[in-house]
């Protein structure tokens, strides 16, 4: 039922509750299995809990418990897609499809080829003749890695996410492959006729056929050709017999009006005559639907039997090959008489015994039949889409049978954090924004301008990126591990007692909690320690031993941090001397910033109110370090975004890398200002680079999934179904939302 309808009845009503949304056609566009997000916007209820006037007290009590138990899905939850149906999707164990990676093959994709393993369509099964029974198995080969998820512009100027197969690229491979191969007779004086073949029945993904008609190119030739038929509805009719059929929701009248010797055949169809039919012909209807002739009876004597056996809504296909013991393809594939441009047919095999005249016979065995299928367009899959279902696939029998199908339904309902890089301070500072690995929340200062002079940090305190000579009211970066494991915490120094106090404390704020803590600090003859327990990883501090910043006669003395692991190190960038530190996220991102030192000031050496010299000399950038994640690429941390940070009249702002700044970001056509990208691990990454007037600092906003957020790709076959399942409920925020109904206008 229609949130319309309920809007209707409860308008009528003066007493009882209802609930409208803030934004009404909306709410009466939307279907009551949406409850209530089409309410909810960013987690807040948009909309109104309308009283009546005359409401009863069981009625307010009602619409107390709506605002109180509302539910939604979570900005961060992850959902699941369910595919029903004889469906696979493109996953090898623990190997599954990353963006931009192929289907196949499986060096740089996920696997050669399926089969029955994946498909019940492609199950392994028996073709039988007078010359025995034949096991054939199948298979459908990716083996070019051509069909791969892309962010670009299609060729209709839509930007956004898709399945592609480029054109020209011959993207699938049917094989029917005999285990022994199958053998037939070749009949010399009937036409050559592979009489072991013809009229026998043949079950190719998942559609059974009938062989109508099996022919070589004649003596001495190695030409072969089937004819196959198969369709909803037929049978056979006696010469002046109708039957009447159905298909879908259409009736047809078939009346066999006419047969020669010639195993010639005529029908009248609801009125409308055939031409005279060959066995192996089909004829169109004036609605579309196909009638195939297979077989005609003709006994020449009196009382003799006259009749012809049909398909209605047939589907005829001939393969056929100019030289079965050569390689390749000669002819492509043929369905209803039309030729399927890009559907390469190549039958294997070989003439054991030639029929050299008319009246030699012989004999000829097929090995394998492939049906190769070549793209003719650019085919850009969205989410929710098939390939069958796209407008650019003008035939569609380029998948070979129509019974099969590839599928679409997006990435992987994977939770997200954002890593954002935003600008605050007209423009005067960039803040960093990042979740650790434990899922707290940590907003951090990250970069300050003072005409073009840049430091890690804000206005007012230095971010260092050691652990050694901290200053007082510094920030640094703790982690307990080397790598994706790593629980990463940003720490402000809040000062300490000097050695004269009774009960000396050290205080420090925790970036994660934003709680200041105090430590007791304890003075020996000649050290000086204080523990810092985070994360289950207790860290040590001690005085700083450079110069008199650790002289612990006065407060707020310089200090070192030890323990959990030290990931601050120097690295020579271009060519100077650098120090470099980073960050762990939640999901295997790895936030690395970089200092190039100048002048000999070394960036933990930076005192309050000191910069680095010149633009450009801070770096970020942000990677995947979880190689696990990264199935078929290098295991080395794989680069995502990067840039300069640059200072130019006080203001901060981003600057590509030189040799390389990550993934390649696109830019909608109607978006100039933000460009796009995702990355291997399924990260959507949005760079903004703002033009025009207001600000002009370019900012960072990346959905990062807590795993891999990996596409959905399914090879289907026959009839499937998808549903989204949906992910994490969150309370939803209701403000004052509650009105009478005569405050309702």
């Amino acid at each position: 039922m229609k949130i319309k309808r309920v809007v209707k009845r409860l308008a009528a009503v003066g007493t009882g509750v209802a609930m409208l949304g803030a934004t009404a056609m909306g709410a009466l566009a939307a279907d009551l299995s949406d409850y209530p997000t089409m309410f909810v916007e960013d987690g807040v209820f948009n909309g109104l809990i309308v009283v009546g006037d005359a409401a009863q007290s069981v009625d307010t009590l009602g619409a107390v418990d709506i605002a109180s138990n509302m539910m939604a899905p979570g900005s961060g939850s992850g959902s699941s897609v369910s595919v029903s149906g004889d469906a696979w999707l493109v996953k090898a164990g623990s190997d599954v499809m990353e963006f931009s990676e192929s289907i196949g093959p499986a060096t740089h994709g996920i696997v050669d080829f399926v089969d029955e393993s994946e498909l019940v369509a492609l199950e392994t099964l028996d073709f039988t003749n007078s010359k025995g029974t034949f096991r054939y198995e199948q298979f459908l080969h990716f083996d070019n890695a051509v069909i791969n998820t892309t962010y670009e512009e299609d060729d209709d100027d839509t930007t956004d996410l898709f399945l592609k197969i480029p054109d020209s690229a011959l993207f699938a491979r049917y094989q029917l492959d005999f285990i022994e191969s199958a053998k037939s007779d070749i009949d010399a004086s009937d036409s050559f006729e592979l009489e072991d073949y013809e009229g026998k029945s043949i079950t190719m993904f998942g559609n059974t056929y009938e062989i109508v008609k099996a022919v070589t190119g004649g003596a001495l030739s190695e030409k072969v050709t089937i004819t196959m038929m198969t369709g909803p509805a037929g049978g056979t009719l006696q010469e002046g017999e109708s039957r009447t059929f159905s298909i879908g929701d259409s009736s047809y009248t078939v009346e066999l009006t006419f047969t020669d010797s010639s195993d010639r055949s005529k029908f009248v169809v609801n009125g409308e005559s055939t031409n005279l039919m060959d066995e192996g012909d089909t004829y169109t209807l004036g609605d579309g639907t196909v009638l195939g002739l297979t077989e005609t009876l003709h006994q020449n004597y009196a009382g003799g039997v006259h009749s012809a056996e049909f398909y209605l809504g047939a589907d005829k296909i001939v393969l056929e090959d100019d030289g079965i013991n050569a390689s390749g393809s000669t002819d492509e594939l043929q369905v209803n008489d039309e030729t399927i441009d890009g559907a390469d047919v190549e039958i294997v095999g070989s003439v054991t015994d030639e029929a050299t005249s008319t009246t030699e016979d012989g004999e000829l065995e097929i090995d394998t039949i492939y049906i190769n299928m070549t793209a003719q367009d650019d085919y850009y899959l969205s989410a929710g889409e098939t390939l069958l279902g796209q407008s650019e696939l003008d035939e569609k029998d380029l998948l070979f049978t129509q019974n099969w199908d590839i599928r679409f339904e997006g990435l992987d309902g994977i939770e997200v954090d954002q890593i954002k890089l935003n600008d605050r301070a007209g423009e005067k500072e960039y803040e960093l924004q990042f979740v650790n690995v434990n899922g707290d929340e940590i907003s951090m200062p990250l970069a300050y301008a003072s005409g073009s002079n840049l430091r890690w940090g804000d206005q007012n305190d230095n971010l260092t990126l050691t652990r050694n000579n901290i200053h007082d009211e510094q920030f640094f970066i703790l982690n307990d591990d080397t790598d994706e494991d790593s629980v990463t915490h940003v720490v402000q120094y809040k000062g300490a007692d000097d050695h004269t106090k009774s009960d000396p404390k050290i205080k420090f704020k925790i970036l994660a909690t934003g709680e200041t803590v105090e430590r007791t600090v304890t003075f020996g003859a000649n050290s000086v320690s204080a523990t810092l327990r985070l994360a289950g990883t207790t860290y040590t501090v001690t005085n700083s031993t450079t110069g008199t910043l650790g002289n612990t006669g006065s407060d707020d003395w310089g200090i070192n941090v030890i323990g959990g692991s030290s990931t601050n190190t120097s690295i020579t960038f271009g060519t100077a001397n650098s120090t470099q530190n980073y960050l762990i996220a939640r999901g295997g991102a790895k936030i690395e910033l970089l200092q190039v030192n100048n002048a000999g000031i070394h960036a933990g050496n930076l005192t309050r109110g000191q910069f680095s010299v010149g633009s450009g000399q801070l770096h970020w950038n942000v990677t995947l370090i979880d190689s696990d994640r990264i199935d078929d690429r290098l295991s080395v941390p794989y680069l995502i975004l990067g840039s300069n940070i640059t200072a130019a009249s006080s203001e901060v702002d981003l600057a590509a890398v030189t040799g390389g700044t990550g993934v390649s970001l696109t830019s909608p056509d109607d978006d100039s200002d933000n460009n796009y990208a995702y990355s291997v691990n399924g990260a959507w990454i949005k760079h903004t680079n703002p033009s025009g007037g207001g600000t002009t600092a370019d900012t960072v906003n990346i959905d990062w999934p807590h795993e891999e957020r990996a596409p959905l790709v399914y090879i289907t076959s026959g009839a499937t179904s998808s549903k989204v399942l949906a992910g994490d409920l969150a309370p939803v925020t209701v403000g004052v939302a509650t009105r009478l109904a005569s405050e309702v206008s």
